[in-house]
């Protein structure tokens, strides 16, 4: 008998069901039954190994409560009301595909008290007892902070204030700046230098460093009309691909995106860079953000008029599937419900700057959000089923020997396969039938052998199922099919009750689906028959929400300004901060809804300011009565992230290539599991490790082999030959390339809006020896020669594509002389030369924005 795992989100469906037939009262009779033929049983030959009682609970599966034993372990629920065949205690006791107790069967009169008992029903009396919750945030809490907290009352519109300066402000964004800096008797900043400005404005947009024509064109422009001169460049990079490369990373680093599960088991996900080009692809598209909020949260429910559009809208709920999983998580109850948390708390940081997460096992600590409006949202998250792992499988799948709780993938409607999937020609598909129905055969004959051992008959399925796997990638003429991450709505659309303590052996009442109160104006309609998530996601995206569009504006200002107007950018609570200048907030965020939620005009508004060209000169009356820089009388000096670091360096030498690859290199290595360092097959380390595995509850802890997809993966994961845009590098949670986590990247398994910036040794150390730099700096020396043959040319040209700008008479002087007294040590002209690149890569100024 081959089993089949629930889906882990339908698991909640039928748990419901359980818990409904099993809630009736037992009458006496049944009392009696399962008092004097079920517990004694129970407690004698069960408990020890399955029970909290007795400190042991294999396989995640505990028998002593009836909660518990309805959930069931890592291979599913062990009582189903009613149904024997699908109750695996009942095939456990019969010693079919597992034998329970291990070491004896048990007697004939117990096997049929058990069998019984489960036609019935399964009455237990065991039934935790409800806590009836009573939260401490009262309606008028809720009410009032609608009233009185400003992130909680929908943007006022306001009409930017007159100034003193009246020459100093470009645009209203400027009078809103000026005129704080006025009350506050600050000095208004000058203008950065020519040079400065537009390197700023070339990361800033588009991640890379100008070119020299660039500076060039832009130097003239300014000299003339500094305005035109912004302008036109602004529109330039808007208009380039590079943008939605930039911008897109930036929402990488808040939607979590990575391309494994993280933790102990870590299984990559070879179809998550499907998710990072849809980003990239919305921000160059400037899809209005209202619609890109949708997308995420609910495209498989929005309408579609193509199969185009109707595969992209799937792609887009990758955003809800991607997240951080413990697959090591035995119960699937607690691994479903931890899968829905992860999603409020993403959903609720990204779209609204709120943790509603904090919510989950007692009322806000902090904001108005009781329990109960946790556990509405988890009634919505709960209606939906999600999708991250391998393709489906008539027979199961490989996952199975890879961790506790898998899933399967969405198929897409059109012909879009991953570009290193295998096809299959006619006569390798009829090979991999007949295996298949061999093994089914040798299975069968397995299954009618007591001397065949437990570790035998599981290594017949697991080649089952990973025949089959390979199977049902492939359409019927063996070409592969098209898959992605994502979610779909359940077909039975339920309330969550809410867990006393959070904890799912405790369930209260069942809470109606909704939006926290205290965000809302009125409630959110959501029909019986509707999970409510789309009816959510239409109201995060629209103005009704007080927050969607004001917690995007300080994103986009804190990435162009470097500070955001609310510096705590995921938390817009009472614990987080204030915003430095609330009308200039609701203005923009007003400006935001009314330009149709247009990022590129946002972006377009902020860098033609005044405020955005200041320069970063410092003044120690202004830092006395300013220290954080809040009122913004200096421009912030930034340092360059790790991939701006990587793709200028890329750019100095002249070895970027600007054309995105198809797919990513976890793509290309497929469905391993990553565990101290080194990714294995699992299908490989099924076969090493099945020897005595029915004397253990798991695999052994020992390192897996690498199998020779991981070995190109691992030798890879620096990308040292690479030369594509850092934002298409393998983001393998807990495996993350040397160049990006020297510098700071964002951590792949949280919500990250504001990045850290460290100053370390290992920063210099990385510049002085990693192979990137040093290869790039050759390559760097080799470009300049090519075309500047005389040396003081060569240094020019060298400060030009590292720093932007020329150097100055004495930085070209000492520059000279070392590269000569190099040169007469070595005896070689290009080591000089490439020593000098890999100095100013190294130099803060390359890696600093001023």
């Amino acid at each position: 008998m081959l089993f089949h795992r629930l889906p882990v989100a339908f698991a909640f469906l039928v748990l419901a069901c359980q818990i409904g037939i099993a809630d009736e009262k037992p009458t006496p009779e049944q009392l009696n039954f399962f008092e004097t033929k079920i517990r004694p049983v129970l407690v004698k030959e069960c408990y020890s190994c399955h029970s909290d009682e007795g400190g042991n609970v294999r396989g995640g599966l505990r028998l002593d409560t009836q909660s518990f034993t309805l959930i069931g372990g890592s291979s599913g629920p062990a009582v189903v009301p009613g149904e024997l065949n699908d109750s695996l205690l009942w095939s456990a006791i019969n010693h079919e595909d597992m034998a329970m107790p291990p070491k004896k069967k048990l007697s004939d009169q117990q096997i049929a008290d058990l069998g019984r008992w489960i036609e019935m029903g399964a009455p237990d009396p065991r039934v935790s007892e409800v806590v009836e919750y009573r939260s401490s945030i009262s309606e008028h809490d809720i009410e009032t902070a609608k009233q009185d907290f400003w992130a909680y009352r929908h943007p006022a519109p306001s009409t930017p204030p007159s100034v003193k300066q009246t020459a100093w402000p470009k645009t209203d964004i400027d009078r809103f700046i000026a005129s704080k800096l006025e009350s506050a008797n600050l000095p208004l900043a000058t203008d950065a230098t020519p040079n400065l400005i537009l390197r700023r404005l070339s990361f800033d947009l588009t991640g890379l460093p100008p070119t020299p024509q660039q500076i060039d064109t832009f130097a003239r422009l300014f000299a003339s009309d500094p305005d035109r001169a912004i302008a036109a460049f602004v529109d330039s990079q808007l208009a380039n691909e590079a943008f939605g490369q930039r911008w897109g990373r930036h929402w990488l680093d808040v939607a979590r995106y990575g391309e494994s599960t993280g933790g102990q088991v870590n299984m990559t996900f070879p179809h998550a860079w499907r998710y990072r080009d849809y980003v990239i692809e919305s921000f160059n598209d400037d899809k209005p953000y209202d619609q890109f909020i949708q997308e995420q949260i609910a495209g498989d429910l929005l309408p579609a008029e193509s199969d185009a559009q109707w595969a992209q809208n799937l792609v887009a709920t990758t955003f809800l599937a991607i997240g951080s999983k413990n697959l090591n998580e035995q119960n699937r109850i607690q691994f479903a419900a931890d899968v829905a948390d992860e999603q409020i708390d993403a959903t609720t940081r990204v779209f609204l700057g709120t943790s509603v997460a904090c919510a989950r096992c007692h009322d806000h600590k902090f904001d108005p959000i009781p329990q109960s409006d946790y556990y509405a949202m988890a009634g919505i998250f709960q209606g939906m089923k999600t999708y991250f792992g391998n393709p489906p499988s008539e027979f199961g799948s490989f996952n199975t020997v890879q961790a506790n709780q898998n899933s399967s993938l969405l198929v897409l409607p059109v012909d879009d396969p991953n570009p290193f999937d295998r096809g299959y020609t006619a006569s390798e598909l009829a090979d991999l039938r007949q295996q298949i129905t061999s093994k089914i055969d040798e299975a069968r004959q397995t299954r009618s052998n007591p001397n065949q051992n437990q570790a035998a008959r599981i290594r017949i399925n697991n080649v089952i199922a990973d025949l089959s796997a390979k199977l049902a990638v492939v359409d019927q003429n063996g070409q592969p099919l098209s898959y992605c991450m994502g979610v779909q709505e359940s077909p039975k659309p339920s309330n969550a009750k809410l867990l006393t303590r959070g904890e799912i052996d405790l369930p209260g009442r069942a809470i109606p689906r909704g939006i926290p109160s205290v965000l809302t104006a009125s409630p959110v309609k959501i029909d019986d028959d509707s999970s409510g998530r789309l009816e959510m996601a239409r109201w995060i995206g629209s103005d009704q929400n007080p927050l969607a569009a004001r917690v995007m504006v300080n994103r986009i200002w804190q990435h162009l300004i470097g500070t955001g107007l609310v510096t705590s950018t995921e938390n817009f609570g009472t614990t987080g901060s204030p915003p430095s200048h609330p009308e200039l907030l609701d203005f923009l965020a007003i400006e935001f809804v009314k330009s149709g939620w247009s990022v590129k005009k946002l972006v377009r508004q902020i860098t033609t300011s005044r405020v955005y060209r200041i320069a970063s000169t410092f003044d120690q009356d202004s830092f006395d009565s300013d220290p954080d820089n809040t009122l913004l009388w200096r421009a912030n000096q930034r340092r360059l992230d790790s991939e701006a670091i990587r793709d200028a360096i890329l750019a100095a030498s002249g070895q970027i290539d600007m054309d995105p690859p198809r797919g990513s290199e976890v793509a290309k290595a497929g469905y391993l599991r990553v565990r101290g360092g080194i990714l294995g097959d699992p299908r490989e380390l099924m076969q090493q490790q099945m020897v005595g595995m029915s004397r253990r509850s798991g695999f052994g802890r020992g390192r897996q082999p690498a199998s020779s997809a991981y070995e190109r993966l691992s030798q890879q994961l620096d990308m040292n030959d690479a030369t594509f845009r850092s934002v298409y590098l393998p983001v393998v949670r807990d495996e993350l390339p040397r160049s990006m986590e020297v510098f700071d990247f964002a951590d792949p398994s949280a919500v990250i809006g504001t990045r850290e910036e460290s100053n370390t040794a290992n920063q210099s150390l990385f510049m002085m020896n990693n192979p990137i730099v040093i290869s790039q700096s050759d390559a760097m020396a080799q470009r300049i020669a090519s075309f500047v043959k005389r040396p003081t040319g060569q240094v020019k040209a060298a400060f030009v594509l590292a720093l932007g700008r020329p150097p100055t008479d004495a930085e070209r002087s000492a520059t000279l002389a070392y590269m000569k007294s190099v040169e007469s040590e070595q005896g070689s002209a290009m080591q000089p030369l490439a020593s000098v690149c890999q100095s100013l890569f190294a130099s803060a100024e390359f890696r600093y924005l001023d």
